[in-house]
């Protein structure tokens, strides 16, 4: 997450929540900054970090090794370059089930905007190419279509899809039962993504019952 804050700061949220450790990246100026949290249950070890990731890996009882990145697009479009060369280098890393989640500040498909001013196609389709060659698909986002907002009750109301997770085959195998939920939040103008990995919701099926003559 975009923190916008600084470590001391991060520490007391980790004691608040509840949480047995974190490790924060400090914002730069009035921008960025990351943290992520975790419970003792979850053996987890920092294996590389920058101003827009943090790449960690899990080591649980009875499961597989597998990798998280957490991640922070850069926000200028200049840089988007950038973000899509982060993400393809970290692909090369390891051969671990990965999943990649974060505010990617980059949108993949028209849909993804709701509002005025057309996203550019030349930035979809390098971010489609990045995610493409980095052999990961999307996670279906349930409860919503966009993660965030600006400029609500004016004609410049715009929404869109910024928030999202990718995973390799390795680790969809690993989970699949994995579910990507979008929550409500009345204090940021981004909404919260929840990955959840093991989801015990079960769809509707229709079953059609056949009867023999007899």
């Amino acid at each position: 997450m975009e923190t916008i804050s600084v470590a001391r700061r991060i520490e007391e949220l980790r004691i608040k929540l509840g949480f047995s450790n974190c490790f924060s990246v400090d914002r730069i100026g009035r921008s960025g900054g990351l943290a992520v949290f975790w419970k003792r249950s979850a053996e987890c070890s920092i294996v590389g970090y920058s101003q827009n990731h943090v790449d960690l890996v899990f080591t649980e009882n009875n499961i597989q090794k597998w990798r998280l990145s957490c991640f922070y697009g850069f926000l200028e479009r200049a840089r988007r370059r950038q973000s899509w060369e982060l993400i393809c280098n970290l692909a090369q890393l390891s051969n671990l089930p990965w999943c990649i989640v974060g505010d990617f500040n980059d949108l993949l498909y028209a849909t993804d905007k709701k509002g005025i001013h057309p996203h550019p196609e030349y930035l979809m389709r390098g971010f489609q190419n990045a995610i493409d060659s980095s052999s990961l698909a999307e996670l279906d986002l349930n409860g919503g279509s966009y993660t965030w907002e600006k400029s609500r009750g004016t004609r410049e109301w715009v929404h869109e899809r910024l928030d999202r997770a990718f995973a390799n085959m390795g680790w969809w195998t690993l989970f699949p039962l994995c579910k990507l939920k979008v929550i409500t939040t009345t204090v940021s103008d981004h909404d919260a993504i929840f990955l959840e990995l093991l989801s015990l919701e079960v769809p509707k099926r229709v079953f059609r019952f056949k009867f023999e003559n007899t």
